[in-house]
């Protein structure tokens, strides 16, 4: 499928800033099943000072503002052609050892209520004897069923315990707890972050996230939590890390007084 997608976010600061550096992940990687036709990257109110890769392979531009402006717009257009493949996104192509995706993070660390699921997922499997697709589905079920999704309950700083605790959350806290038990269960686990096409909603105002789970069989294979099903053509990947705080869509330092709001709108439409 292809689609055409713009991602806009402008900062607006109550007093005009000493200095402002921002983080992009806001480019989509180029991998197999996902080409980049067409990527520009427009940025008002400050200027895109390096373009790089991270150790994950995510590209990353940072920028900073010009002095005397009062506001930033950073503006991602372009085209992108997705292939389905049932989630399945295949072998291990990163220079970071796959060891690494074992172990726990800030965010998806386990505490009692995410090792209670663990001994439920493990409970499950000793009755049913699942294959390892199976098994993970059965965890995505009740990572839903223990976090039910609404908005405003937690924030991005929000750890996998505290979601399953208030339970209540987003895509985010979906992903982490579900991070946190695949570990636990002894699977390499990654955060992906990107865009989700939504037929009823053209126009959205944040990016979506799933997680990846690395199967021998077959490599890495995609879970969306949320939603319940595997990522098919409607999903574009931006980023890839151990949790949230390593694809962070828009991140930044500033120095200076006064509040600042930031506003963001993505639309995302099928040629």
């Amino acid at each position: 499928m292809y689609y055409s997608i713009k991602h806009e976010t402008i900062f607006e600061f109550e007093k005009t800033p000493q200095s402002v550096i921002q983080r992009l992940h806001l480019t989509p990687l180029s991998i197999k099943h996902q080409r980049i036709l067409h990527w520009d990257i427009i940025v008002e109110g400050c200027e895109i000072e390096l373009v790089t890769k991270d150790y994950h392979g995510n590209h990353i531009h940072l920028c900073k503002n010009d002095l005397g402006s009062n506001k930033i717009i950073i503006s991602c257009i372009g085209n992108v052609e997705v292939d389905d493949t049932d989630g399945i996104v295949g072998k291990h192509q990163s220079q970071i050892p796959l060891i690494l995706f074992n172990r726990p993070t800030t965010l998806s660390k386990p505490g009692k209520r995410v090792k209670k699921i663990s001994d439920q997922i493990k409970r499950l499997q000793k009755k049913n004897s699942f294959d390892e697709l199976t098994l993970l589905h059965e965890l995505s079920s009740l990572i839903r069923a223990n976090i039910t999704y609404l908005k405003g309950k937690t924030t991005t700083s929000t750890t996998a315990e505290k979601a399953l605790e208030l339970g209540a959350g987003v895509c985010q806290d979906h992903v982490h707890a579900f991070l946190g038990v695949s570990r636990l269960l002894g699977y390499s686990a990654r955060y992906v972050s990107g865009y989700l096409m939504m037929d009823e909603n053209i126009i959205q105002e944040a990016s979506h996230a799933w997680a990846e789970v690395y199967l021998d069989a077959i490599g890495w294979v995609g879970f969306d939590i949320s939603n319940g099903i595997s990522p098919d053509a409607r999903y574009i990947k931006l980023a890839t890390g151990f949790d949230y705080l390593d694809v962070i869509p828009l991140s930044g330092v500033r120095q200076g007084t006064g509040e600042e709001t930031i506003s963001t709108q993505i639309a995302i439409s099928q040629q």
